[in-house]
């Protein structure tokens, strides 16, 4: 599932493509649901000018001249492609939404191959209660130590567990979550109430630092390719993780353990992490 740094390389290159395209047309492939329903969908679209794009959380958000706000939640598997109009129809492709400018046409292509993907266009309002979901966010918020482990401290949980919650804060996912924990020596499975401020301020600043490495790599792209940019080019964060799917520590050699943590693959050191 793309994560923050791979939404985050999405968005931002959509900023820089397509803010203030028209949208000339919309295409949706038969059964694929869109909120409010494919009519509306397109009408809401078709005639709108693309003034922002931005992300809430996971969540890419694009502000339209009318309004409204055209949203899309990769969720497993999703894609979102920027194509020259003429180009072959994607693998999975599901969405097309042709846009053009003074300078060229484009066609920004939805792809989702198990169909768990989430698009729709919502008014400002609704927009609003999205964002009211999440926790303040690891990257674009400042968050205080302090506040970080009351925030974790709120859930009586595992630690791991906790930094998925995207409640408390927004936008860590699996791997980046464990890469986070190893470099601040903390054990996944340590009750969120056995944090002290010490411990909250290194994960906090081991989990800045994974999520600025991560969107510095243009994401991670795993060997199911499921991620890739928006030109269709995986990320290098790969070739970067520190104890994620490493067969030894890194820091001491010794070999890593693998367990699933509330349904979710971690790997950790025994040693090194306690």
């Amino acid at each position: 599932m793309p994560e923050l740094p791979e939404v985050h390389t999405i968005a931002s290159d959509l900023k820089k493509n397509i803010e203030g395209c028209s949208i000339d047309g919309v295409e949706i492939e038969n059964g694929y649901k869109v909120n409010p329903n494919n009519k509306d969908f397109s009408q809401k679209l078709v005639g709108s000018r693309i003034d922002k794009v931005g992300r809430v959380s996971k969540n890419i958000v694009i502000k339209l001249n009318s309004g409204d706000f055209l949203t899309f939640h990769l969720a497993m598997t999703g894609r979102l492609l920027l194509r020259d109009t003429k180009s072959p129809k994607d693998t999975h492709q599901k969405i097309q939404i042709k846009l053009s400018n003074k300078e060229k046409n484009l066609a920004l292509r939805f792809c989702d191959a198990r169909m768990f993907g989430k698009v729709g266009v919502w008014n400002g309002q609704e927009i609003k209660g999205l964002k009211e979901k999440y926790g303040p966010d690891m990257i674009m918020q400042e968050i205080l130590p302090g506040d970080f482990m009351e925030r974790l401290k709120s859930k009586n949980t595992t630690i791991k567990h906790a930094l998925l919650e995207q409640t408390i804060v927004a936008g860590l996912g699996n791997i980046y979550a464990t890469d986070a924990l190893w470099m601040a020596k903390i054990h996944p499975e340590t009750k969120t109430r056995e944090l002290d401020i010490k411990r909250s301020t290194d994960l906090l600043k081991s989990a800045k630092e994974i999520l600025t490495e991560g969107i510095l790599h243009r994401g991670a792209t795993l060997p199911d390719e499921a991620y890739v940019d928006i030109f269709g080019q995986p990320g290098s964060h790969q070739k970067h993780f520190r104890i994620y799917g490493k067969a030894y520590c890194p820091r001491c050699k010794t070999k890593v353990e693998y367990k699933k943590i509330n349904g979710r693959g971690t790997y950790f050191c025994p040693s090194c992490q306690k």
